[in-house]
Formats: C-alpha cells, sequence, structure tokens
C-alpha cells in the first residue's frame, strides 16, 4: 500500500517527462540546431573578418557564451590546452618559416620575420577560432538532444543512432580503459613511469578493453530489439525539446545575418 508521499514522487517523476527538458540556463537549452548554426556564423566570421582582432573577438566570444551558459569550468581548460598546444605550434612553425621582407631574428636557415609573425599569429587565431565552435558546440550541447533534434528534422533513426553510439563508444572505451588500468595497477603491475613502462602496461589492456566494448554493443543490439526499434511505425520519445521561439529565431537570424555581411566584405571591402 503506497504512502502519500511515495504517490507525490511519483506523480513528480512522470510530471519530467510531460514537459520539455531545461537545463535551467537560455543558452543550454537553445535548439541544437540553432545553436549550430550560431557556431558556424561565428566560425564564417572568424575567417573573413580581417586581421587578428576578428578572430581573437570570436574567441573572446566563446569565453564570454561558456560563462553565461555554466560550462566554463569544462571549456576553458579545453579550450586553453588547445591554445597552448595547436595554436602556439602553428604560430611558431609560421612565424619561422614564412618569408618576410623584415627580418627579426635569424637562426641558421630560420629566419623570424614581422611578416611572418603577423601571418602565423593571423592563422593560429583563425584556427582556434574553429575549434573554440567546435569545443563550444559540444560541451553545451548533449549529443542525445543533436540527434533528438535532427530525428525531427526528418533524419532516421538508424543514423542518429549511429552517431550517437559512435561517441558514446568513444566516452565506454576511455571508461573501460581507466577501469582496466585500475584493476591492474592493484595487481601490482606498474602502470605509470616513463614512455616505455607506459606502452608496455597499455599493451595487455587492449584485449579486455575491446571485449568488453564488444560485449557492450551485443547489449545494446538486444535492448533496441526489445524496443521495437526497427518497427516502421513512428518512434516515441521519452524527453522532448524546448519549442523553438521567436526571440531564439531572432537570435539566429541576427547572427547569420552578421556572418553574411562578413563574407561580403571579404569579398568586396577589405581584401
Amino acid at each position: 500500500m503506497s504512502t502519500p508521499i511515495i504517490d507525490e514522487l511519483d506523480q513528480e517523476f512522470i510530471d519530467s517527462f510531460r514537459s520539455p527538458a531545461s537545463a535551467g540556463n537560455r543558452i543550454r537549452d537553445l535548439n541544437p540546431i540553432s545553436f549550430a548554426v550560431i557556431m558556424v556564423a561565428c566560425a564564417v566570421a572568424a575567417v573573413t573578418l580581417p586581421g587578428p582582432w576578428g578572430p581573437a573577438a570570436i574567441c573572446l566570444i566563446y569565453v564570454a557564451v561558456s560563462i553565461a551558459a555554466g560550462v566554463s569550468k569544462a571549456f576553458l581548460p579545453a579550450y586553453g590546452k588547445l591554445f597552448a598546444v595547436v595554436g602556439l605550434i602553428l604560430f611558431v612553425l609560421r612565424a619561422a618559416f614564412l618569408p618576410g621582407e623584415h627580418v627579426l631574428l635569424r637562426l641558421g636557415p630560420i629566419a623570424i620575420s614581422a611578416e611572418g609573425i603577423a601571418q602565423g599569429l593571423d592563422f593560429a587565431l583563425v584556427v582556434m577560432a574553429l575549434c573554440g565552435a567546435m569545443t563550444l558546440f559540444f560541451t553545451v550541447t548533449p549529443m542525445k538532444n543533436l540527434m533528438l533534434a535532427l530525428e525531427l528534422r526528418g533524419v532516421t533513426p538508424r543514423a542518429t543512432y549511429v552517431i550517437l553510439a559512435s561517441f558514446q563508444a568513444i566516452t565506454d572505451l576511455g571508461k573501460n580503459t581507466k577501469v582496466v588500468m585500475d584493476a591492474q595497477k592493484s595487481r601490482g603491475i606498474e602502470t605509470e613511469g616513463g614512455m616505455v613502462g607506459r606502452v608496455t602496461a597499455f599493451v595487455p589492456i587492449l584485449a579486455p578493453v575491446f571485449l568488453a566494448a564488444m560485449s557492450q554493443t551485443e547489449e545494446r543490439a538486444l535492448a533496441l530489439d526489445a524496443r521495437a526499434f526497427n518497427s516502421r511505425s513512428r518512434h516515441s520519445y521519452l524527453v522532448s525539446l524546448q519549442p523553438v521561439g521567436a526571440a531564439e529565431i531572432a537570435l539566429v537570424c541576427a547572427v547569420a545575418a552578421c556572418a553574411v555581411l562578413s563574407i561580403v566584405g571579404a569579398a568586396f571591402i577589405w581584401n
């Protein structure tokens, strides 16, 4: 016999599926396709705007959006690593090997010029703006919400499942690898140290990791079959997305218009 408290909790749980899913943040509650259009528009603007200031401003916009969306703790460290590794390498390579008239420093065959530094800075910032758009999008948007939005726009459930399962498999492989590595460490096997030691410890875990991945694939196939995934009838969804309002449409149109203006400017004004 259920108590009133349990009945109230059950009703609250049921009601949670009747209303659209909400992350409690306006940016994270944007439709995934709308946010994808915004990120693509930012990437296009970063490529077409002149000089280093345009891409740099776009990168700062990513930082501001991540803070406003409440995902800065996940986005900023990842984006900072991209800047420190990829961005720095691209800048150094282009600054060191691109020819220029005003040579600032010569080290054997390497001649660092003012033109090379400028072009290296431009190129590195553009690449970082492109990487930032993708990084911020996947940080803000859950993959399942993106697949649901695509399916509601007419993409077949099989295609969305394959994409979602592929991304989930990467996550599962990382988790399984960590579990197996911890198990090996508890048995006294050295898993840390130099590069040779790490490679030697990593090779024996490949078999159990991939066997676990194959087992999980079989479990997913059985779960899909039990849920009549291959049925041709219309699928039902436990989760619904937030409706696209007029303000969201206006925001997407404004950002897309800015991207179009930057393309026009690159074609006829500053190039």
